[in-house]
């Protein structure tokens, strides 16, 4: 929605809910690089929506990746659907879920850029990480 591109542009960091993003990045030779993005999510701390023994919650993943001048270059979104049981959520989560994603990218100097929304808790993180990837 509106509220998730408007938190792209921005460079405001906002955590309402618990995420952790990580970069690294690969480059098989000369020419392209491939950014890789892992992003942290503890889904035990997100508010569910109870269905009948599952509980559900729709979390939404934009990313932005942005030149040294802040022109946006390209983006993807993410949209992960959750219908846990409770034994999943009180007993299998122990650890946080990691979401990857690869961006291929010419060598140079980034910032990406995160926002995640989930549906039922109506909450927004936003986060930002600097990534500079030699010639």
């Amino acid at each position: 929605g509106e509220e998730i591109s408007a938190a792209l542009f921005s460079r405001e960091e906002m955590l309402e809910l618990p995420i952790d993003l990580h970069t690294q990045f690969f480059k098989p030779d000369s020419g392209d690089a491939k950014l890789t993005t892992m992003v942290r999510l503890n889904l035990k701390q997100f508010k569910y929506r109870k269905v009948d023994d599952r509980n559900n919650n729709v979390v939404t993943l934009v990313y932005g990746i942005f030149d040294r001048n802040g022109h946006y270059l390209q983006g993807i979104k993410k949209v992960i659907e959750l219908k846990l049981k409770d034994d999943t959520l009180a007993n299998r989560l122990g650890q946080p879920v990691t979401v990857r994603t690869v961006f291929e990218v010419q060598p140079g100097g980034y910032l990406v850029r995160l926002v995640v929304r989930d549906a039922e808790g109506q909450l927004m993180s936003a986060t930002n990480a600097a990534v500079e990837i030699p010639l």
